[in-house]
């Protein structure tokens, strides 16, 4: 049951998945905590690409919905879909959750779409295939069964959120409210293992852009440190000005 946690915190699950789980939860403090923390990311990260609508968006929906026919609902009895949900194998959950979090993240933009125009539709389209490929290695990340998440607190106040996958070999970072800074310097996350150099495991992009990193080849990393560098990362491939440190999740 420790396997669905991920899947679960996405509603990625069946109907009898999320009622055993829910049980199950009620039980295991460590599940609820994992949860609650991957919730919590997910949120974060469709609140980051949240957008206003413009302001004739809803009269234009409801122009849609006047004028277009709805169909009828379709049904079949309830012992089929218990069927269907019980041979539901892994991959589909894993690929629901995927979707899932594709969707918190263009939720913002893409709530009820009712495009008229050709123009708009191919916009819209661009938007969301970028949407995907950039979320789809967090998403990915978010539904492995492994999936653990740590959170850390910098001296300056804020921190970074850390999510870890050792069957993916991937790790996230996201920035949990790192003051802002001047001067165009930014934030580089460092990968650490023993008492090896870190490696960099990219910038952290900005708030307006989710504010996080995903790296790969994450091998026995121990640690993981935030620097503050100038803009583009550190030039010389090692921190520059370490801000914090912390373990990664076991």
């Amino acid at each position: 049951m420790h396997t669905l946690a991920g899947a679960f915190a996405l509603d990625a699950v069946s109907d009898l998945e999320r009622a055993e789980f829910s049980r199950h939860l009620e039980q295991c403090e460590s599940c609820a905590q994992e949860v609650a923390e991957l919730r919590a990311t997910a949120a974060r990260l469709g609140a980051a690409m949240a957008e206003e609508p413009p302001a004739e968006f809803k009269d234009r929906v409801l122009t849609a919905m006047h004028a277009t026919r709805q169909l009828p609902p379709r049904t079949r009895p309830a012992t089929d879909r218990h069927r269907r949900s019980a041979r539901a194998p892994r991959w589909a959950v894993v690929a629901a959750a995927a979707a899932a979090v594709v969707g918190l993240a263009a939720g913002g933009v893409f709530g009820g779409i009712a495009l008229t125009q050709q123009q708009e539709l191919q916009s819209a389209q661009t938007q969301l295939d970028q949407a995907k490929g950039r979320y789809a290695p967090v998403a990915a990340l978010l539904a492995a069964p492994d999936a653990k998440t740590a959170h850390g607190e910098a001296p300056t106040g804020g921190g970074v959120t850390v999510v870890l996958s050792k069957s993916l070999n991937r790790v996230m970072v996201m920035d949990a409210g790192l003051p802002a800074q001047p001067g165009g310097k930014v934030y580089e996350a460092w990968l650490i293992t023993g008492k090896d150099a870190p490696r960099s495991a990219g910038v952290l992009a900005a708030p307006s852009d989710g504010g996080l990193v995903v790296a790969d080849g994450i091998g026995s990393t121990d640690h993981l440190a935030v620097s503050l560098e100038q803009a583009g990362g550190s030039p010389s491939g090692t921190p520059t000005d370490v801000l914090m440190s912390m373990p990664v999740p076991a």
